[in-house]
């Protein structure tokens, strides 16, 4: 099968969306698919890397200045212009895909891609990994009403099939787009960085020697750590030489001025900033608990939280059990979930396993069992394969259908 994936980011970008374009685009080469990426022109220090499977092919993007409404992402930028249009269809007349894959609605590469393929005729299936959101109700009231009128409209209800990473993606959809779209949407879960996977082994790492808590991810509204600062005082109380660190790059101050107002020192609270890649597995490695989640109405579990129980640690989260449908997160057996708006719930929780290493090996054993059978790319290329048959099948029909007329 031919197979064109359009997305707006790509590695070395470090981002969700661009980590799975790559890894489910390697998965696929893996099992004798012609594949073939689309990408945008980041300039210097993004290019992709080489000797990958497929080919890269990057277009000219506008790039845009930092805004708040964006949470300050760096590469933010337009694409869809008659210059691309005329690209991407010249891409598609000589590579000739079976099906185009997008990756990620919130761009308005979205619009290049469900255009293009429209006209072209060529099935469009999206894979939705960031629900759009705002934590102030204003904008969040006017950011849906956009969505709905603009990604909605022109983009995710145009499409063939649409992929939800799990239920509370699948249960966006459905608030956003309705029903009809929600019934083409296909809950197919997402795995760590393919090319990564060995580096999560713990061979050679031994634990901190006093109890760390760990907390990976770029801080800002929908990463929220303060309730997890707020709980620190309870869990000193227990277990007074324990240590959070915060590893993540700083774009609120609430958690940081929370850590002041309780007068917590580095030493029991220390924010990292943006740290490497390589920096923040030896975290995961080395650390007692890892603690995160999302802290937005519609939550997920996240790359780091994987690569935290690939690290063997035991990980500690707020979230549905059903995220994954019938395979799915069990609380105390391969996860703890908590009430993250609870500090109360957050120490007790953490302090639970900092004081039982019976606990801790037996969640964090599980949470490896969890992602390495449900959570691994092989699995996730295999329903993809099935999804992009049934679509073309569908497409197929339709077409027997217009013939026919």
């Amino acid at each position: 099968m031919r197979i064109l994936f359009v997305s707006n980011w790509f590695p070395p970008i470090q981002s969700g969306s661009s980590y799975y374009t790559s890894s489910l685009a390697q998965a696929l080469a893996a099992r004798g698919h012609d594949i073939k990426v689309v990408t945008f022109d980041w300039r210097q220090g993004h290019e992709p890397p080489t000797g990958l499977p497929f080919t890269v092919c990057r277009l000219p993007i506008i790039k845009l200045p930092q805004s708040a409404l964006f949470y300050n992402l760096k590469l933010m930028g337009l694409a869809f212009t008659p210059g691309n249009i005329r690209r991407l269809k010249g891409i598609i007349s000589e590579f000739r895909p079976q099906v185009l894959h997008h990756v990620n609605h919130i761009f308005d590469s979205t619009f290049l891609s469900t255009t293009v393929a429209r006209s072209a005729n060529v099935p469009i299936v999206g894979s939705i990994t960031t629900p759009i959101q705002h934590q102030n109700s204003l904008r969040q009231r006017v950011m849906t009403f956009v969505d709905r009128l603009t990604v909605g409209r022109f983009g995710v209800k145009r499409w063939d099939a649409v992929v939800s990473l799990d239920s509370t993606v699948h249960r966006y959809i459905g608030d956003l787009y309705g029903r009809q779209t929600q019934e083409r949407s296909v809950i197919i879960p997402f795995g760590v960085r393919k090319e990564m996977s060995e580096q999560y082994s713990n061979t050679g790492c031994e634990r901190q020697g006093r109890p760390q808590i760990v907390f990976v991810g770029h801080i800002h509204p929908f990463r929220n750590p303060v309730q997890l600062i707020n709980a620190m005082p309870l869990i000193l109380e227990q277990v007074p030489d324990a240590r959070l660190i915060l590893a993540g790059r700083v774009d609120l101050n609430e958690p940081v001025k929370a850590a002041r107002r309780l007068e917590l020192t580095p030493a029991h609270v220390r924010f990292l900033g943006e740290t490497r890649h390589s920096e923040v597995v030896n975290l995961m490695k080395t650390s007692h608990v890892f603690a995160n989640w999302v802290t937005g109405p519609y939550p997920s579990l996240g790359t780091a939280p994987m690569e935290a129980m690939l690290c063997s640690t035991p990980v500690i989260n707020d979230l549905p059990e059903n995220l994954f449908g019938d395979k799915g997160l069990r609380n105390g057996h391969n996860i703890m979930l908590v009430n993250s708006r609870e500090p109360r719930a957050i120490a007790d929780a953490i302090v639970r396993l900092l004081r039982d290493e019976g606990l801790r090996q037996k969640i964090a054993l599980a949470g490896k069992r969890f992602v390495l059978e449900h959570l691994n790319w092989d699995n996730i290329a295999i329903q993809m394969e099935r999804l992009y048959g049934r679509v073309l099948e569908g497409k197929g029909a339709a077409l027997g259908l217009q013939r026919n007329k």
